[in-house]
């Protein structure tokens, strides 16, 4: 497979912040203690960037502390892997990497990490909204994961590669806080869109903030 930094950097106010690799891992059950949040809050319940307002902030704090645990083994096994999460450290945040050691080459890797070097959660992502989709990339707004506001989003779309593709997605756990998951695949007659495999994990990774075990 081939390797490549999934595009789905944040640029915040003086730097560019997270980048997810296509060869990460993911954390598992940490708090899932909502924590109190003020912010400036139109009618319509978007924030000043256009973002939505996260009404139930997560508390991710044993989270962060331990980013590989918020995939278990069994749900690194129901995506069809073999892969052990190996922790990293990248300027954006507490991160975890998987890479599927199954095949060779890899065909898929999973990078979850937690975006801590901005405060301003999704708002860091809406503010790039229009200058991703004119320089190659894209910026879509997905139905929330379990409640919680999401989006697509990537400096480049290579979402539907010929022989390879990639996916970003990012979550609002609060509106100062957000967590993102990139997809590397390789495209075979079972797998052919990274961005369904990332709602999944999306999905199993908020599963396990909100239990907070």
């Amino acid at each position: 497979m081939r390797h490549h930094t999934l595009k789905i950097g944040l640029v915040a106010a003086t730097a560019a912040l997270a980048v997810v690799t296509a060869a990460c891992s993911t954390p598992l059950s940490v708090g899932g203690t909502a924590t109190p949040q003020t912010s400036t809050v139109s009618g319509d319940g978007k924030l000043p960037s256009g973002a939505p307002h996260v009404a139930n902030p997560l508390d991710t704090t044993r989270a962060q502390a331990a980013p590989c645990s918020v995939l278990t083994p069994a749900q690194i096994s129901s995506l069809g892997i073999v892969a052990t999460g190996k922790p990293d450290n990248p300027v954006s945040g507490p991160a975890c990497n998987w890479n599927d050691t199954s095949t060779t080459p890899s065909a898929m890797s999973i990078g979850n990490g937690f975006v801590t070097a901005s405060k301003g959660g999704l708002s860091s992502l809406y503010v790039q909204a229009e200058s991703l989709k004119k320089n190659g990339g894209y910026f879509e707004p997905i139905d929330p994961v379990q409640g919680y506001p999401a989006v697509l989003y990537s400096q480049l779309d290579d979402r539907q590669g010929k022989t390879t593709a990639a996916c970003g997605l990012a979550v609002g756990v609060s509106d100062a806080l957000q967590f993102t998951v990139g997809i590397n695949i390789t495209i075979t007659p079972q797998q052919s869109d990274p961005c369904a495999i990332a709602k999944k994990v999306a999905d199993m990774v908020m599963t396990n903030l909100r239990a907070g075990s």
